[in-house]
């Protein structure tokens, strides 16, 4: 005898079906309209002139895109290193300190300001009557410069100001997830004398890979979409050396009206992120 069909029984999937049937139409359609629009040259406003792959290949040859390519991996990197250890550290020493909640709003201020306010605070914090003057007072007057027009250097220092708005959001989500460790195997750790290095690497660590996980990809992903902050503090200047590739699509497509070039920067950006994210994820979560 087949049951007959319920509606109760899905009312729960109906709920999310408006929102998720909205965000895959558009979601796809996006991805389809930017590979189309690839394979063109069009400048927005005259027809469009089909040219392949000439696009791509314009990209890889192109040394602006090439910088940008290699900021992006910086980022990416830098992120990923920086963007775990440090809110991994600060949530461990937080959960010890009597003074938690005054420290979790401390570290998690930076995380409620827009990405446009903390690159404006921080542009103005490291202009040349800034921090740089205060180093200059304290002895070394050659640093009295504006680092963020200095090629180079300034991607280390937006990357810096990245790390410090994301902070207090990954301490937070380590502080859930060590409070939700359940204690009896730590404690099992201890009784057989495991130092603090051992119970952390061999015990908690793994306890909280599902945190872990979670805060490596949202990093991952912000990392490389990664576009307010530099373009409020350089513009990707001095002469585009502090582009990303999301900023070199937004300079393509909007600012110099190559679409097909900024839609080809796009695609490329998407089969990165979704070619690292996807092993990321299948690794993180693979049966030892």
């Amino acid at each position: 005898m087949t049951k007959s069909f319920s509606l109760k029984k899905y009312k729960d999937y109906l709920y999310i079906a408006p929102a998720v049937l909205f965000v895959t139409i558009f979601f796809i359609s996006s991805i389809i309209y930017a590979l189309r629009l690839s394979f063109f040259e069009w400048d927005g406003f005259s027809e469009m002139t089909f040219v392949g792959f000439d696009n791509y290949l314009k990209l890889f040859r192109d040394k602006n895109f090439l910088t940008s390519l290699t900021n992006t991996i910086i980022w990416v990197g830098s992120s990923l290193v920086l963007s775990l250890a440090l809110p991994l550290l600060f949530a461990i020493l937080i959960t010890k300190s009597s003074w938690a909640t005054g420290f979790k709003n401390i570290f998690y201020f930076p995380s409620a300001l827009s990405g446009t306010v903390g690159g404006l605070l921080m542009t103005s914090i490291l202009s040349i009557y800034g921090l740089p003057k205060i180093v200059g007072m304290l002895g070394h007057p050659e640093l009295v410069r504006d680092w963020l027009a200095i090629p180079y250097v300034n991607t280390f220092v937006m990357i810096v100001s990245g790390i410090w708005q994301g902070l207090g959001l990954n301490m937070l989500l380590f502080i859930s997830g060590l409070r939700s460790i359940d204690s009896s195997p730590i404690e099992a750790a201890q009784i057989e004398g495991a130092g603090t290095f051992q119970l952390y690497t061999k015990v908690v660590f793994p306890l909280m890979k599902n945190t872990i996980v979670v805060v490596l990809l949202m990093s991952l992903v912000n990392s490389f979409k990664v576009f307010d902050n530099i373009w409020i503090m350089t513009k990707g200047g001095p002469y585009r050396t502090s582009e990303t590739l999301a900023l070199t699509m937004y300079e393509e497509s909007f600012i110099r009206n190559e679409f097909g070039r900024g839609a080809a920067v796009a695609i490329v950006l998407t089969v990165i992120v979704v070619f690292v994210s996807y092993f990321n994820i299948r690794n993180s979560f693979k049966e030892d």
